[in-house]
């Protein structure tokens, strides 16, 4: 049977999308039920936000199981579109240097913009340079504990002994940079802005295998766009995590494996969330496997699942060497987890329970404490359902991998361990904007362009006027971080 190669008709067992869907409702009703069932203190309105929240998120699995069964089929093609569309032959290396130029504008345009509210809204008014170290390093950020980390390494004598929770990848890059700077912040400045300009260009390329070249500009603008971007500029380590984490998936979209295992145990060796790319790695590993089985049979099937599992072994070897850190100066391989549990009071539980307590915390402090409520809570409960509303709304189209990696990626970062941070979590998420140019876009082939058009404009204006009002929060001291 020919198949049309302008648009990929999902066709699975109606019988087999019944009953994973049902299974999917099932465990989430069970788990709502443990969480109802366990927690103290419940209001009415908790109970019908984290209801409405992992209905959502079930939804959303749901509508993405046809495409799943396809996939896992091996027939899921890269993309939706002509080849004409994506062909860069004729612009193969100018297309990279606009984005970089764009990128590198829209950066200094935010840090003259946070400048200029400095001095409007701050005290400080010293050089431009101390300036902008005061703004941007600011106290009780976790960059503190990345220079720390690069200037003295982990500490295990001092009362700073607890920062093993941070990974060390970023300190190192610092560390490295400063061997020529000799200054933490100019170098986690330098590194962040090189990963910027980097993940623009990856993330267009990973856009480019799905998408049209209008899309995939508009990833990248999305990406750079959204309010919690601003953390990008911040001596922080998401714009690192999300340069990794583009390039491993990307890697795999081109079946390259064993790069994509090392680009994931460089995230994993950045971020403990680095490890949970190892869904959509196994997702696209099953998908490759299926699919050389039916073309060519046994005869290349072995010489790739080698090649396969060795390099899962190379994506574990970042996690392995965090722990055998952990190792060496504890005498402990998960030492990090006594200190987030008994100095930062972290621990799992559901996203669900985590979105719950923002929502009655900010119907709490609303007039009595607005500094928490719009700076705390808000933007993680806008940060929160804008990003599962995205999910749900591009499911029937994102691949099955993305959709596996968003699911649990966002579980994790949602739940109590990062209750304070999803804004910083969901901007390092790098399938996000690839999910909002599904969402937007649609079909950049001609068909309904007008509307895309519209769509992504009034997201575009929402969400950099978004990132101006959370940069002057960031700016006078809101806990938006």
């Amino acid at each position: 049977m020919e198949r049309d190669c302008n648009e990929i008709k999902v066709r699975s067992p109606k019988r087999g999308v019944e009953i994973v869907c049902a299974a999917l409702f099932i465990v989430a009703l069970a788990f709502f039920g443990v969480w109802l069932f366990t927690r103290e203190g419940l209001t009415v309105y908790g109970i019908l936000s984290a209801a409405l929240m992992l209905g959502i998120f079930t939804l959303s699995l749901g509508l993405a199981v046809p495409r799943a069964f396809e996939f896992f089929k091996g027939n899921h093609k890269s993309s939706n579109y002509r080849t004409g569309d994506r062909s860069e032959k004729r612009n193969r290396y100018s297309k990279p240097i606009r984005i970089i130029i764009a990128v590198l504008c829209a950066r200094i345009f935010t840090v003259i913009l946070a400048y200029v509210f400095a001095m409007l809204f701050t005290k400080c008014h010293g050089s431009i340079f101390n300036t902008l170290e005061v703004i941007w390093n600011k106290p009780g950020i976790d960059a503190e504990y990345y220079f720390q980390i690069a200037e003295n390494w982990y500490i295990t004598e001092t009362s700073q002994m607890y920062n093993i929770v941070f990974l060390p990848l970023y300190p190192i890059l610092i560390r490295l940079f400063n061997l020529l700077f000799n200054n933490s912040f100019i170098s986690a400045s330098l590194i962040n802005t090189i990963c910027s300009c980097a993940a623009s260009v990856v993330l267009y390329r990973l856009a480019l295998m799905d998408t049209g070249r209008r899309s995939a500009k508009f990833a990248v603008v999305f990406a750079f766009a959204i309010p919690s971007a601003i953390f990008f500029i911040a001596p922080l380590g998401e714009a690192l995590f999300l340069l990794l984490s583009a390039s491993t998936l990307l890697a795999l979209r081109k079946r390259r494996f064993p790069l994509a295992a090392l680009f994931g145990a460089l995230a994993s060796f950045s971020r403990l969330s680095g490890i949970l790319l190892v869904v959509p790695f196994i997702a696209e590993a099953v998908s490759y496997a299926v699919e050389i089985r039916r073309e060519n049979g046994k005869k290349l099937l072995a010489k790739n699942l080698l090649i396969i599992s060795g390099s899962l072994v190379l994506f574990f070897a970042g996690s392995f060497a965090y722990l055998l850190i952990n190792k060496l100066l504890w005498n402990d391989w998960f030492k990090f987890i006594e200190f987030k549990r008994d100095v930062w009071h972290q621990g799992f539980d559901f996203f669900f329970g985590s979105f719950s307590q923002h929502t009655d915390l900010f119907i709490n402090t609303i007039g009595t404490n607005n500094a928490e409520a719009f700076g705390l809570c808000l933007p993680n409960i806008l940060f929160m359902s804008g990003a599962l509303a995205a999910f749900a709304f591009s499911a029937r189209t994102l691949r099955t991998s993305y959709t596996l990696y968003f699911a649990a990626y966002f579980a994790a970062a949602c739940g109590a361990s990062w209750l304070l941070s999803a804004p910083r979590y969901m901007a390092a998420l790098a399938v996000l904007p690839i999910a909002l140019t599904h969402l937007c876009e649609g079909r950049d082939d001609g068909v309904a362009l007008s509307r895309a058009r519209f769509k992504t404009s009034i997201v575009t204006v929402l969400f950099i006027i978004g990132q101006v009002f959370y940069l002057i929060m960031y700016i006078i001291n809101y806990n938006v971080f």
